[in-house]
């Protein structure tokens, strides 16, 4: 077989149509085409076209993870989750499912590409959610996503801990306090204390902000 055309396609010029001896057969991404060289004229093998076919494959699901990424950065165990469910959509269809081999194959290109990196998506969800939450809260989160026990431990204690929780706590307590003004002291000290360990900080922050805001009033 040889390739005997390879066209830009009209919705994503970034992908190209491949045809060999005069017939269309597989689409492909900038990286597919680069890296197995696709110009006229190349002599296909059925071992290379192979190849190519699962290359291509993991081309179409890298443009779901273009779009996926720019709503937000992901872990390791969402994307793995994101091609569970493409794959059981798949078979509902009656579509071929996605293999255990294209999955792996795209979190190893992802991971090339600098896109996914459970140690930078853990920074950056302690950056985001230590602005409202605590540590408890916070950690329960990074586990629900996939993230290791030691890159957490390894991020709270070189970043978060950096960052004072009292005055977080504080702030997201004092936002509270028009609303709870006419509450009798127990009833405040309750509501206060139950607010601010659901937002999953420690008891002993909690214990000295909710008294510290007491003394003031």
């Amino acid at each position: 077989m040889k390739i005997t055309s390879v066209e830009p396609q009209k919705k994503n010029p970034k992908r190209f149509n491949i045809f060999l001896d005069g017939v269309f057969v597989f689409g492909a991404d900038e990286d597919l085409v680069v890296d197995y060289r696709l110009i006229i004229g190349k002599e296909i093998t059925p071992s290379d076209l192979e190849k190519l076919l699962k290359g291509s494959e993991i081309g179409k699901l890298m443009e779901r993870m273009y779009r996926l990424f720019n709503i937000r950065q992901r872990s390791e165990k969402e994307v793995r989750e994101y091609i569970r469910n493409l794959s059981f959509k798949r078979k509902l269809k009656d579509r071929e499912e996605i293999s255990e081999f294209a999955t792996n194959s795209l979190i190893e290109k992802l991971q090339k590409k600098g896109m996914l990196n459970d140690l930078e998506f853990a920074r950056s969800w302690m950056e985001a959610r230590g602005k409202k939450f605590g540590i408890n809260r916070i950690k329960q989160e990074l586990y629900k996503k996939g993230i290791n026990r030691e890159i957490i431990e390894e991020v709270m204690n070189s970043e978060f801990r950096v960052q004072n929780s009292e005055t977080v706590a504080e702030n997201q307590l004092e936002r509270k306090l028009e609303r709870w003004k006419n509450l009798k002291p127990m009833e405040f000290r309750k509501k206060a204390f139950d607010f601010l360990l659901r937002r999953g900080f420690e008891y002993e922050i909690v214990k000295n902000i909710v008294e510290k805001i007491m003394e003031k009033g």
